[in-house]
């Protein structure tokens, strides 16, 4: 069962007001997962809301993952509310230049035990849980542990603590089924990038390939890189695992990237859908729409769509989305393009960063869910 829930919040006197939390909750068989969007002035300004999703309730859910963008002083600031909250979850703070829109997602589990994982610097990285039917691991704030080495040795030290992570759970990367990698400087080094993580694969014998965004933003750390991942190990057939093609894009294998168009994940209770980051790209690799960004919004949520309806869902089933844009002046065309729509509203954060190619002005990364 998927239920929505649109909270408008009022901020302190003298800040913008209102501002909007949107929640999807995904009830599984024994457990819930609820995931919440909201902007980042919501934290940063110290809202008080009933459904604030860092207050802490009679029975507090446990924090999966905290997933931010903001100026830096604002992320400052959220880490601090999080301490003060005692909150231990992973944090993927990415910076953004003053003025640009931010966000802030926030993933958390009730109704089952977790345990805590960690990283080679003793910081929380995740955490491992699992039910009758599977196993399930969330990780972010992945970071290199050299920052004097190559980028390529970089990306392959993040690789490695993942797997290194999933292994303290009884997992391996054959299980990951989704993975972000926030690169600081993308279009210098995705090449790099690109051949470390396909190496990694093969030496490993990753098959099954997971959905990923690969995009250019600094993080709050100052790293090179920092990545995010989920692992799903079904334990009897009641969940399944399998890769999702789109209708109107061929897999990014074929022109020299490692990741699925999409992932699903099924369980008795439905199925969640994970799509990668997706742009304006034809059948033949190809970037369409060169220079006009509100042409290149409107064939990347085309093709998101072809895929959500492929597989029985459609925009009103997303749980979680980003919207990337090149230039922050282009942001605006977002809600235009919803607008001439009349899209629901959606759990998304739009914001600026660099996409992976030159010619690419939007991005976006989309999660869905649909009950049996």
């Amino acid at each position: 069962m998927i239920q929505a829930e649109t909270v408008q919040m009022s901020a302190k006197r003298g800040t913008n007001s209102p501002v909007t939390v949107i929640s999807r909750t995904i009830e599984h068989a024994a457990w819930a997962e609820c995931h919440s969007t909201l902007p980042i002035l919501a934290t940063a300004n110290g809202c008080r809301i009933e459904h604030d999703p860092f207050a802490n309730g009679a029975q507090p859910p446990t924090f999966l993952n905290v997933h931010a963008f903001g100026e830096h002083e604002r992320l400052v600031s959220l880490h601090c509310r999080l301490q003060v909250a005692g909150i231990q979850a992973p944090e993927t703070a990415l910076v953004q230049e003053p003025g640009v829109p931010g966000g802030i997602q926030v993933t958390t589990i009730s109704g089952i035990a977790s345990t805590p994982l960690f990283g080679k610097n003793g910081q929380v990285i995740g955490r491992f849980f699992e039910d009758s039917d599977a196993k399930y691991c969330v990780l972010g704030d992945v970071r290199p542990t050299n920052p004097h080495d190559t980028r390529g040795a970089q990306t392959t030290d993040v690789l490695e603590a993942i797997r290194h992570a999933l292994a303290d759970a009884g997992m391996d990367f054959g299980n990951v089924v989704r993975t972000w990698f926030y690169n600081d400087d993308i279009l210098a080094w995705y090449t790099e990038f690109n051949q470390a993580r396909t190496a990694f694969f093969q030496r490993h014998g990753i098959s099954l390939i997971p959905a990923s965004t690969g995009i250019g933003v600094s993080n709050a750390s100052g790293d090179v890189l920092v990545a995010k991942a989920i692992a799903v190990q079904p334990k009897t057939g009641a969940v399944t695992v399998r890769r999702v093609e789109s209708p109107l894009q061929r897999e990014p294998s074929a022109y020299g990237s490692s990741f699925s168009r999409a992932m699903e994940v099924a369980d008795p209770a439905g199925r969640m859908l994970y799509i990668s980051g997706t742009a304006s790209i034809l059948l033949n690799g190809e970037t369409v729409h060169v220079g006009d960004a509100a042409a290149q919004v409107a064939k990347t949520m085309e093709v998101v769509e072809a895929i959500l309806e492929k597989n029985g869902m459609s925009f009103a089933d997303t749980t979680r989305a980003i919207a990337y844009f090149r230039h922050a002046e282009d942001i605006p065309l977002w809600e235009e393009y919803c607008r001439a729509r009349q899209l629901p509203p959606l759990p998304v954060i739009v914001t600026q960063c660099v996409i992976c190619r030159d010619d690419l002005l939007f991005e976006i990364e989309l999660d869905a869910a649909k009950a049996r």
